[in-house]
């Protein structure tokens, strides 16, 4: 996933709307997304699911914490789907962002390629009007490089397994480096493992299957792990989650753990929240109980800006950074 562009010119609610796959990584579905801002412009977008029925509009998850935690005061709800539920949930929505003091600058509802305020008077756009493409803020999208999946299902597939063979040939290699690390003094292998994930950084290739059992086995090391994960934090711009996500792929057993919350963090840190959420429950899967886990997990659950997370968690060293982006 590639890191939001630093600046994007919206000019209109069709625009918003345009650009709101790039900003939370999918095309939402049956959705309420809520985009945040403050004197500075845009800075978070997140998404949670509707009710299935309009008398249960009051059961939709509350982002205004997570608004408030990203310093935003300002707001625009977009809720993607039928007019009853979307009146009921809009309408929840603005007496929350009300309460905190989180102004509501527009509520606007869409559904199969066409948009509606729900703010106007209904004189103006009752057949609604068409959801615009190839806006200048989604040309800009493109070129900064940023992927508008087709939905959720296609952003937690980005971690699946890779196939049978590759695998194999990484469990092998795996076997392999535990019998040569047998009987090694773990501070002294630890200092190498140090120096061997602080190669990853910046290395050209992905790595092959030697390569990948040792990274797997070093990461299931808290010590090498947070380590890793304090480099995400403090280098924003070179979190290389291509290789994470590699990692995870080919990893089987209680090692895809520790892959995953590197995985997640660094997807986090470049904005992709969705693809994060999707690590850490991986991790969890594979450790249940993991405390590094849950609260990674948590964190984003709560909408903790990446640039913040770090520091909240408990690792410390975090980086200030650009707009964050989290759903």
């Amino acid at each position: 996933m590639s890191p939001q562009p630093a600046s994007i010119k919206i000019n209109g609610p069709g625009d918003l709307i345009a650009v709101v796959p790039y900003l939370l990584g999918f095309a939402p579905e049956s959705s309420l997304v809520v985009a945040g801002f403050n004197e500075l412009g845009y800075r978070s977008a997140f998404r949670v699911d509707l009710p299935e029925r309009p008398e249960h509009a009051l059961g939709v998850p509350d982002l205004v914490g997570q608004l408030l935690r990203s310093g935003c005061g300002q707001c625009i709800a977009i809720v993607y789907g039928p007019e009853p539920i979307a009146h009921a949930v809009a309408a929840v929505t603005a007496r929350r962002c009300e309460a905190a003091d989180v102004e509501v600058i527009e509520v606007l509802r869409v559904e199969q390629g066409r948009y509606w305020s729900l703010t106007c008077d209904g004189s103006c756009c009752p057949p609604g009007r068409e959801v615009p493409v190839l806006t200048e803020a989604e040309l800009a999208c493109f070129a900064a490089g940023v992927v508008a999946l087709a939905d959720r299902a296609a952003v937690a597939a980005q971690l699946d397994p890779a196939d049978k063979g590759a695998r194999a040939a990484v469990a092998a290699d795996t076997i392999a480096c535990r019998e040569m690390n047998a009987g090694q003094d773990q501070a002294a292998w630890r200092n190498d493992e140090y120096d061997y994930v602080d190669q990853w950084w910046d290395f050209p290739v992905l790595p092959w299957p030697a390569a990948m059992a040792r990274l797997g086995l070093a990461l299931a090391d808290g010590q090498i792990r947070d380590r890793a994960l304090q480099h995400i934090a403090t280098h924003p711009d070179q979190v290389r989650l291509d290789v994470w996500i590699w990692l995870v792929r080919h990893l089987d057993g209680d090692l895809v753990a520790g892959a995953a919350i590197v995985a997640g963090f660094a997807a986090y840190r470049s904005g992709n929240g969705t693809l994060a959420t999707e690590a850490f429950h991986l991790a969890l899967a594979a450790a249940p109980g993991d405390e590094r886990a849950e609260a990674l997990a948590e964190a984003c659950h709560l909408g903790v800006p990446p640039s913040e997370v770090a520091d909240w968690i408990g690792l410390g060293s975090a980086a200030t950074g650009e707009a964050d982006r989290a759903n």
